[in-house]
């Protein structure tokens, strides 16, 4: 095998190895932004790779449009995951755990403003620790302006609410 097409391998098995460790979390918008973060790849090189990837059936896309393994993709990469430099793995997982905490703190924290049939402007602020909602809180507001200011305070430090909630609570 000459030096294009062991790279060529190389490289849709680290895809496959990201896919698989990413626990079926990332889209596509999310996949990219990983591999673009970490520089592995160029962009074209990327598309090209998931798209053959999909084409091989190594990978597929979920009901919520996020990457997952095929079993034959598994089966591909269980067989040569070794062949794969143990640097690149150990740069990749370390990547892979910040991006996945990140990611889980953005889906953790629901900060939003909308209007009902009345006109009338609603704030909702949430927050889940492991897809339980311990916090939601929904408040008329005066204007679209103030729930803004409301949701961006809010996405920044949502402890801080909580927290003085919570005191205000507490007998």
């Amino acid at each position: 095998m000459n030096s294009n097409n062991l790279e060529l391998a190389q490289n849709k098995l680290i895809l496959l190895y990201i896919i698989k460790n990413s626990n079926g979390e990332f889209n596509d918008e999310q996949l990219t932004k990983f591999i673009l973060e970490i520089n592995l790849f160029n962009f074209f090189y990327f598309k090209q790779y998931i798209a053959e990837l999909s084409e091989s059936e190594f990978i597929f896309l979920d009901n919520e449009e996020n990457y997952n393994v095929t079993n034959e993709g598994l089966n591909t990469l269980n067989m040569f995951v070794n062949e794969l430099p143990t640097t690149i793995l150990e740069e990749i997982d370390t990547y892979l755990n910040t991006f996945k905490k990140d990611l889980i703190s953005k889906k953790s924290i629901i900060a939003k403003y909308y209007k009902d049939d009345f006109d009338r402007i609603y704030v909702n602020l949430a927050i889940k620790e492991s897809n339980v909602e311990i916090f939601n809180l929904t408040l008329e507001v005066p204007t679209k302006e103030y729930a803004k200011k409301i949701t961006e305070k809010f996405k920044i430090q949502p402890e801080v609410l909580y927290l003085k909630i919570i005191e205000q609570l507490d007998i």
